[in-house]
């Protein structure tokens, strides 16, 4: 009991497979099936990378952000890596500036996820520039990343206590109470 055994090359790949085939139904569901409030998609992906990687630390959150980037990349028929630069900025830098807060604060996931849709949204728009063609950043800003980031931030507070929840459980943590 307790002991940790080496896991075999194997499993690491079946495991990763099965975490990207997960993630690429994630960014299906997100392109064809979430509704658009204001016209403005659901970014599953994000609230998905940065709520796990409030739980589980930014080295796996940058593995989902990057298998969750190129599957939108795959979805959205975009340049690949366009997605995934941006979910990995996003997420590394909001969760390693928010993890240093209190996992008990309900704060944490809906800063978490500003950070990250702003950081996502200003890199994206960065590639848009870049690569396809100048981008308005005021009628950027108004049409995509305020709406956004409103939006993004209202499911990341349930989303977040769904993934802490399993966390607990699979750790089987109980809460102690001191009198």
């Amino acid at each position: 009991m307790g002991h940790s055994r080496q896991r075999r090359i194997e499993e690491i790949i079946v495991h990763e497979a099965a975490l990207f085939a997960a993630l690429f139904v994630g960014a299906l569901v997100q392109t064809a099936l979430l509704p658009r409030p204001f016209d403005v998609p659901i970014n599953l992906m994000l609230l998905l990378a940065v709520c796990h990687g409030l739980i589980a630390g930014t080295t796996s959150a940058a593995r989902w952000a990057f298998y969750g980037g190129l599957a939108l990349d795959l979805c959205a028929m975009t340049f690949i890596g366009m997605h995934a630069l941006a979910l990995l900025t996003g997420v590394i830098v909001s969760t390693a500036l928010v993890s240093r807060l209190s996992r008990e604060n309900w704060l944490v996931p809906m800063l978490g996820v500003a950070i990250g849709t702003i950081l996502y949204h200003a890199v994206y728009a960065l590639f848009l520039t870049l690569i396809v063609a100048p981008v308005d950043l005021q009628g950027y800003a108004l049409a995509a990343l305020v709406p956004d980031t409103l939006i993004a931030i209202i499911p990341a507070l349930p989303l977040y206590l769904v993934f802490r929840w399993n966390e607990d459980r699979v750790r089987r943590r109980v809460p102690v109470d001191v009198y």
